[in-house]
C-alpha cells in the first residue's frame, strides 16, 4: 500500500546523529526474489553539500547538455589549491588512472597569439597517453585525415602562400629569401612549386662550392644569354674547362675536331716527354707551311718546309746561330759527291 507524507507548509527535515546514514531502500528483497530494484524519484533540484558523492550505477543518463565543473571558483582561472586543473578522472583498476582535464598552467602560442590554459589527456602517474580520434578539425583549415593517414589543409585557400613568398602564382624571391617561417609545415603544392623555383633558378645552370674563391660547373645557353652555348668548369673562380658546340678548351689548349692548338695564338704548343721518355709520331708525320720562313730561336732548332731548292727535299732548318739551309736528299747527296 502506498503512503504519502505531505508537508503543506514549511520545510521537512530528516536528521540522524553525526556519522549516521539515511537510506532510501527500493531494493528490499530484490536480490532474493530476482525482482528489479525500485526507483527513487526526486521532483525538483538536488543539492549535495558533502565533500564526496559516489554513484555506483552502471549507466548514468544526464539530460544536461553542459556539465559545469569547479563551480563557484573565485578569481581568474583554476586555483593553485586545485593544481590548476579541473576535469574527469577514470579509474583503471591496478593501472594508473586516466585524466582528461583543463589545465590553467599550460602556456601556448598559435599563429602568433599566446595564452594560457588547455586540455591535457594523461595518466595519474604522469605518463604520456594516446588520444585516438577519427579526425581533428580546427576552426581554420588544418585537420588529420585518418582515412588517408595524412595531415591535410584541403579547405584552406592558397595555404602554400603562407609557406613561401609568391608572386603571380609562382614562388619569387623579393630579396629576403623565399621562406616565410622556418617552422611552418609545407603542403605538397608548396614542395612542387619550390622544386620548380629551385630548378629554374639556383639548381639548373650552376653547381658551386665555396664563398669567395668558388669551384663550379655552370651551363650557359644561347636561348638565355644570346651568346654561344657553353658548359664551363671553374677552379677557384677561374674557368679551366670550356665545352662549346664545336670546340673544347682545357686549360690553355683548344681541341677543334682532330686539331689541337693553344687558346692564345701567340703561345707555343709544347709536346714534352718525361725524363728519358720520347715523343713518338706513328705512321706519317706531315709539316705544313702557313707562316712562310720562320725566324731563328736562341734555344732551339726549327724545322720547316718551303719551296724545294738544291737540296731536293723542301725541308729546311734554322738553328740558334741563325744558320739556315735545306736538308739534302740521298740522290742529291750522291750526285754532288760525284761532281765535287
Amino acid at each position: 500500500m502506498s503512503k504519502v507524507l505531505s508537508v503543506e507548509n514549511g520545510n521537512y527535515t530528516v536528521k540522524v546523529e553525526s556519522g549516521g546514514e539515511i537510506i532510501l531502500d527500493t531494493a528490499r528483497g530484490a536480490t532474493v526474489s530476482g525482482l528489479p530494484a525500485g526507483t527513487v524519484v526526486i521532483r525538483g533540484s538536488l543539492e549535495v553539500e558533502g565533500t564526496t558523492t559516489t554513484v555506483e550505477s552502471n549507466d548514468t543518463l544526464i539530460n544536461d547538455n553542459i556539465l559545469t565543473l569547479n563551480n563557484g571558483q573565485l578569481g581568474a582561472g583554476i586555483s593553485a589549491s586545485k593544481n590548476y586543473q579541473s576535469g574527469i578522472e577514470i579509474d583503471r583498476g591496478s593501472e594508473a588512472n586516466a585524466l582528461l582535464v583543463f589545465d590553467d598552467s599550460v602556456s601556448w602560442e598559435i599563429g602568433g597569439d599566446t595564452g594560457t590554459g588547455g586540455f591535457k589527456f594523461f595518466t595519474g602517474a604522469g605518463d604520456k597517453t594516446t588520444l585516438v580520434v577519427d579526425g581533428i578539425k580546427s576552426n581554420s583549415s588544418l585537420f588529420i585525415d585518418t582515412g588517408n593517414n595524412v595531415i591535410s589543409v584541403t579547405n584552406s585557400t592558397s595555404y602554400e602562400e603562407g609557406i613561401f613568398t609568391y608572386s603571380g602564382g609562382n614562388i619569387t624571391d623579393s630579396g629576403g629569401g623565399v621562406v616565410i617561417d622556418d617552422d611552418n609545415i609545407p603542403n605538397t603544392k608548396a614542395l612542387v612549386d619550390y622544386v620548380a623555383y629551385a630548378t629554374a633558378t639556383a639548381l639548373q645552370d650552376r653547381i658551386e662550392e665555396g664563398t669567395t674563391s668558388k669551384t663550379f660547373v655552370e651551363t650557359k645557353d644561347f636561348e638565355v644569354t644570346g651568346l654561344d652555348s657553353v658548359v664551363e668548369i671553374g677552379i677557384d673562380n677561374t674557368v679551366r674547362v670550356s665545352v662549346k658546340a664545336d670546340t673544347v678548351e682545357i686549360g690553355d689548349l683548344q681541341f677543334d675536331g682532330t686539331t689541337i692548338r693553344p687558346t692564345n695564338s701567340s703561345n707555343n704548343l709544347v709536346l714534352e716527354g718525361t725524363g728519358a721518355g720520347e715523343i713518338i709520331a706513328r705512321d706519317l708525320f706531315g709539316i705544313e707551311n702557313t707562316i712562310g720562313v720562320p725566324s731563328s730561336a736562341s734555344d732551339r732548332l726549327k724545322l720547316y718546309v718551303n719551296t724545294e731548292d738544291t737540296g731536293g727535299t723542301g725541308l729546311f732548318f734554322v738553328n740558334s746561330s741563325n744558320t739556315r739551309d735545306e736538308i739534302i736528299s740521298n740522290n742529291r747527296s750522291l750526285l754532288y759527291g760525284m761532281i765535287f
